[in-house]
């Protein structure tokens, strides 16, 4: 068995168990205990587990909660990672598309690096309506309703309403925190809105960066066996790309 493959069903076992003993997922495994001790020293040290005497026990949520910052305090932390997100993201991006780009201080920069003639962009955000507002590449659709501030986005009934009649070929959303089996926001109401449009799409892109994978903020968005890919950085933990590896497709090269 590969380690990758044995150290995700470790990982499986303590989430689904809470406390996993050594012996235990020897026998489970088919492999020497002190080879599941090496891999618990892994998966710790990747954040994904916590060591205890004779085995090891689930994470608690209290260790990797997910603290929403504000858009402005955002912007300033991990630039290179979200340009090179942005520009991987914006490569899928093909002539006629029409395209949902959520609120995000990484899908921002998607802009930067579309090269097409021709695309249609639906938003609820109002900072990425401001950066295709001026080009006339663009048919640009924003979808109003209730002002978010904290980050900008239109949320609420109206923009529900409005949103649930789009269909669109690629949604390009980000995210709080990836945890386990489970993509997670931290505000229900844009958790929501995202929802209806990950339903409505052809293929859907989580653009996260390697500091994200771990958390778990309040929201769940979405199962990752239940988006097209999940792109990010190079700095993305070896275990963590491992384990997700497993479950979906991870876009990480360098652009």
């Amino acid at each position: 068995m590969l380690k990758s493959n044995r150290q995700r069903q470790i990982f499986n076992l303590v989430e689904e168990k809470g406390f996993l003993k050594v012996s235990e997922a020897s026998e489970l495994l088919g492999v020497a205990e002190m080879t599941i001790r090496r891999d618990l020293v892994e998966l710790e040290d990747n954040g994904l587990i916590v060591r205890v005497h004779g085995g090891a026990k689930k994470l608690q949520k209290q260790n990797s909660q997910y603290i929403e910052l504000s858009h402005i305090q955002k912007k300033s932390l991990n630039i290179e990672e979200k340009k090179h997100i942005a520009k991987i993201a914006a490569r899928l991006i093909e002539e006629e598309d029409v395209i949902f780009i959520g609120a995000g201080t990484t899908t921002e920069y998607i802009y930067d690096f579309i090269n097409v003639n021709t695309v249609k962009v639906i938003t609820n955000s109002i900072s990425i309506f401001n950066r295709f507002k001026s080009d006339s590449r663009f048919d640009l659709i924003l979808i109003g309703g209730k002002l978010r501030e904290r980050t900008g986005s239109f949320i609420g009934y109206f923009t529900r309403k409005m949103i649930q009649d789009i269909k669109v070929n690629k949604v390009f959303i980000g995210a709080n925190g990836i945890k386990g089996n489970y993509i997670t926001t931290a505000e229900e109401e844009e958790g929501v809105i995202h929802q209806i449009i990950l339903n409505n799409s052809d293929e859907n892109y989580v653009l996260v960066d390697n500091t994200k994978f771990g958390i778990e903020a309040f929201q769940v968005l979405s199962n990752v066996t239940d988006v097209t890919a999940v792109i990010t950085d190079w700095k993305i933990k070896p275990q963590y790309e491992a384990y997700y590896r497993g479950k979906c497709k991870i876009i990480k090269e360098k652009s």
